[in-house]
């Protein structure tokens, strides 16, 4: 569920508006949809008289408790909800026929009413046990309805990755990931060459946080030619909150896959399933660094079927030379 706007937001949606930035790039500032931007601009007084305590009290009285609820506000309306209900139909059905005759309700107005218990929400006390399920009590929103807004900010999504980063074209593209140890306590981080497949293995000691891991990125490209770190791809994580830093640090871009969508990161997970084989899931991987650099070595020598059986230092060694 979207985070409403809050004071501050506003306060910057009026200076970004006597600045004359546009809707669109106030809304990549905010890191929130253009809707929601002219919505607001609308509320507060338009592009030329939007002030931002004047929306803020305004917000305040629409949001006020108690209102008269729109089903008991409507007979007409509430009879034809009632009739989807004795069908067994869900309210997202009922929300969509009714739309598709010219009346507006949406589906949480069906489900407020129907587990309100009083009869005035417009529908019948106990409306709930026509819902499909039947159940007493609402069931809790799921993890990606109530996520905070994401610590990332207003970051560069995969679709904006460059076509040679995509088709393997030109080495220096990059996938990250964190590999997470015994009970959650400890983690590494494993980027992997999208060309050559290479693989570091970078130890994080001190924990996964957003500074440890961008301390730890950084040092990591650090120690590889320039022309070979061209961008960096990562989950939706939030260890990567401080990514424009390494971006700075590295002279790289970062982008970021769909959230839940691990399969935009192949060679990262493929990797990952392989270092597995001497790291297994029950490892506390707060291990000495020697061991980690002795991990990497022995993967990035396995000979490897993709390359005809050379090794991914190898090919990432012959790469360098030819990129120089």
């Amino acid at each position: 569920m979207a985070q409403r706007l809050c004071f501050d937001d506003r306060t910057r949606i009026e200076v970004m508006s006597e600045a004359g930035l546009s809707v669109a790039e106030m809304a990549d500032r905010l890191g929130r949809c253009r809707s929601t931007v002219y919505r607001e601009l609308g509320r507060g007084g338009g592009r030329d008289g939007y002030r931002a305590g004047r929306a803020h009290r305004r917000t305040g009285v629409d949001a006020a408790r108690p209102k008269v609820h729109k089903l008991a506000g409507d007979a007409v309306l509430a009879g034809e909800v009632a009739e989807g209900l004795k069908l067994r139909w869900s309210p997202h059905a009922i929300s969509a026929d009714l739309h598709s005759r010219g009346m507006a309700v949406c589906a949480e107005t069906i489900y407020r009413a129907c587990y309100a218990n009083n009869n005035t929400s417009g529908l019948k006390a106990g409306s709930w046990q026509s819902l499909p399920r039947g159940r007493r009590r609402r069931k809790p929103r799921s993890r990606c309805e109530t996520a905070k807004r994401s610590a990332l900010g207003p970051y560069r999504p995969l679709t904006q990755r460059p076509q040679q980063a995509d088709d393997r074209s030109e080495p220096g593209h990059w996938e990250g990931d964190l590999m997470i140890g015994a009970n959650n306590a400890s983690a590494i981080a494993t980027l992997v060459e999208r060309v050559s497949r290479l693989t570091l293995v970078v130890p994080l000691p001190h924990g996964y946080s957003a500074d440890n891991v961008t301390r730890a990125v950084t040092a990591a490209f650090g120690r590889q030619p320039a022309e070979m770190a061209k961008t960096l791809t990562w989950d939706q994580g939030s260890e990567m909150a401080r990514w424009a830093d390494i971006e700075h640090n590295c002279n790289i871009e970062v982008f970021f896959c769909q959230a839940r969508s691990p399969w935009q990161r192949p060679s990262n997970e493929q990797t990952n399933g392989l270092l597995r084989r001497w790291l297994p899931k029950s490892t506390n991987l707060n291990l000495n660094p020697i061991q980690l650099a002795l991990i990497q070595d022995n993967l990035n020598h396995m000979p490897r079927k993709l390359h005809n059986w050379n090794s991914a230092q190898h090919t990432y060694t012959a790469l360098c030379r030819n990129h120089q």
